[in-house]
């Protein structure tokens, strides 16, 4: 079966042991709660991988991350152009 997980953005990551925890989170503000995003934020899955996995899904990350430069999607490969960040 296919699940797909929505996530705003990764919260936190924990490390323990040989377990990494990665805190996805969503954007959800409450009534009368500010409509700032960094307000809002909700946990709304957890990721728990082993090290092994994790570090081979750093690389594949890396590798997406190098493409999109490439494509000139991130500028340095960090940074969305200033015309898609303000509409965030």
């Amino acid at each position: 079966m296919s699940r797909e997980i929505f996530a705003d953005v990764i919260g936190a990551i924990h490390l323990t042991g040989n377990l990494v925890r990665i805190d996805l989170m969503t954007n959800q503000p409450e009534a009368g709660q500010s409509q700032k995003p960094e307000d809002a934020k909700k946990l709304a899955y957890r990721l728990v991988i082993p090290l092994e996995g994790f570090v081979s899904g750093f690389n594949l990350q890396e590798q997406a991350v190098r493409q999109l430069t490439k494509n000139g999607v991130l500028i340095d490969g960090r940074t969305l152009p200033a015309a898609e960040t303000s509409q965030n």
